[in-house]
């Protein structure tokens, strides 16, 4: 079975002691005290040399099956209060109020299920079909022996998942559990144009304009391209007439 410790010397009970901890493909990789993605240990240090190229493949297939399920049980149960609540909330509502005369097209039919989702409240998150996409290439790419291939785009689809975390805990004002899933998702993936930008909204919503505008633009130069969707996100109505914002919207638009 792997065999994982936590990177946080200093900062974390777990990591200052060196406890090492195993788990399965289908079990959680972070750290149980600080909750921080704990690093494989190599099982191999005293035994007979393997073939490099081996070791490889099997280490980056073990961290894409442990991304995609652990990441994904992960998200499901960060959501799965807001679900609950959400329902209960509909349920209520719909008890305690009249019957509507005309009939609500649901959200889910007006939006392509290709495209970014825009949240009610904040920021902008990569669609399904973009994570399973990527996911699928990451498989291919481990597939032909490009270990290292493989192990950036499983990268690239955690920093992803964290990024929809991280949305729907601002959504509930939990601004610090937020941040510090974004700056997970930065770790993992530093050219991901929807971490800085919803780190961007993030900003905004702790009053801090000046640190947003540095975020968005450094969104714009990892290559975000999501700028009518932009216009739609109304966490930006605080800067949408700021000066410094137009021109900086300017220039980045007119380059992709």
């Amino acid at each position: 079975m792997p065999k994982y410790k936590c990177p946080s010397v200093g900062d974390c009970d777990k990591a200052n002691t060196g406890e090492i901890f195993e788990r399965t493909a289908a079990e959680d990789i972070r750290c149980p005290e600080c909750s921080t993605l704990m690093v494989l240990q190599d099982q191999n240090k005293t035994s007979k040399p393997a073939n490099p190229k081996i070791i490889a493949i099997a280490a980056v297939a073990i961290f894409v099956v442990v991304a995609g399920v652990g990441g994904g049980l992960y998200y499901k149960k960060s959501h799965a209060p807001v679900a609950t609540e959400t329902a209960a909330a509909a349920t209520a509502t719909a008890a305690s109020a009249p019957a509507p005369a005309t009939s609500v097209t649901p959200i889910a039919e007006t939006q392509p299920a290709s495209a970014p989702v825009t949240g009610n409240a904040s920021g902008i998150a990569p669609s399904d079909a973009e994570i399973t996409a990527q996911r699928k290439d990451s498989d291919t790419r481990l597939k032909q022996g490009d270990a290292q291939g493989a192990e950036s785009e499983s990268n690239q689809v955690a920093a992803k998942e964290m990024v929809k975390v991280a949305i729907a805990q601002m959504s509930q004002g939990k601004l610090a559990e937020a941040e510090k899933e974004l700056n997970d998702a930065l770790a993992r993936d530093p050219r991901q144009s929807l971490v800085y930008y919803n780190m961007g909204v993030l900003r905004l919503k702790q009053g801090r304009t000046d640190d947003a505008l540095k975020q968005f633009e450094a969104s714009f130069l990892n290559g975000f391209n999501y700028f009518d969707e932009m216009a739609k996100d109304p966490d930006l109505d605080s800067i949408r007439n700021d000066p410094r914002f137009i021109v900086l919207v300017k220039k980045y638009r007119t380059t992709v």
